[in-house]
């Protein structure tokens, strides 16, 4: 987990990137999907 994760953890819990902006994220190799999905169950 490093910059990126931490980062994109940061705005979607913080609402200003949606579950299309994590997509986003594991498409250009920012986060794994893994890091996606902990970071969805974080947000429950």
């Amino acid at each position: 987990m490093g910059i990126m994760y931490e980062s994109v953890r940061r705005l979607y819990l913080e609402g200003r990137i949606s579950e299309a902006g994590l997509n986003n994220a594991v498409t250009r190799g920012w986060i794994t999907p893994e890091e996606k999905t902990t970071i969805m169950q974080e947000a429950d």
